[in-house]
């Protein structure tokens, strides 16, 4: 008996079951971590990357203004495509809902990051899908900028 609980221990050590210490993650990448929820206003300017089902890589910028209790996501990405959505928070989780005309109708989308720090301000690591769409779901980076404009 005691063998077989220390095999499984073992076993568990060796995988790095990550799911008993969620602060294991922080091990694998010391530059990296999540940002404390209730301190850091995510606003500001942040360069895109994702890639399209079809493989197709795009790029673009997007904006993040934060309207009370949520935020407003604009994005200009590829050939200028432009598209304006709303997000929520909770904790390091941002999830946003968009909607961008097309020639055949209106394709609807949703956007869920977990946001990171890093010495350059917070980074957005995500995925999303559309519908219409192929059905999967597709990865999308943000990179901060630099804070919004303080408005006078």
């Amino acid at each position: 008996m005691y063998g077989s609980t220390f095999l499984v221990l073992s076993t568990l050590q060796l995988l790095g079951a990550t799911s008993a210490n969620p602060k294991s993650d922080e091990k694998t990448a010391p530059n990296i971590r999540q940002i404390d929820p209730d301190v850091a206003d995510i606003s500001g300017y942040y360069t895109c990357k994702g890639q399209e089902a079809g493989g197709k890589n795009y790029g673009g910028i997007v904006v993040l203004t934060k309207k009370n209790d949520v935020y407003v996501v604009q994005w200009i990405v590829g050939g200028g495509a432009n598209f304006t959505g709303i997000a929520i928070r909770q904790g390091s989780t941002l999830a946003a809902s968009w909607t961008l005309p097309s020639e055949r109708g209106t394709v609807r989308g949703i956007n869920l990051y977990r946001i990171e720090s890093t010495p350059n301000g917070p980074r957005l690591t995500g995925r999303w899908a559309s519908l219409p769409g192929p059905g999967v779901q597709q990865n999308e980076t943000l990179l901060f900028l630099k804070k919004l404009d303080v408005e006078e």
